[in-house]
């Protein structure tokens, strides 16, 4: 797990404790991509919850907060 990945599980364990993070990485110089996993879905209102947890991620990097989509069965 990325030193990136382990800050942000742990910001986001008290505020948001259903959300799972599945991937947490910085990509180039200035982007954290987080994808986030919830028992009920992703809303856009969740990700809009989780943007502001991180605050003091945003303040270091673009964020961006979305989940891998739904699974094809």
């Amino acid at each position: 797990m990325s030193t990136i990945q382990a800050d942000i599980e742990a910001r986001l364990a008290e505020a948001e404790p259903d959300v799972e993070v599945l991937l947490a990485e910085v990509v180039g110089t200035s982007t954290v991509r987080v994808f986030i996993d919830h028992p009920d879905g992703v809303t856009l209102d969740l990700c809009a919850r989780v943007t502001d947890h991180l605050a003091e991620v945003r303040e270091q990097y673009a964020l961006e907060v979305s989940s891998p989509g739904s699974s094809a069965r």
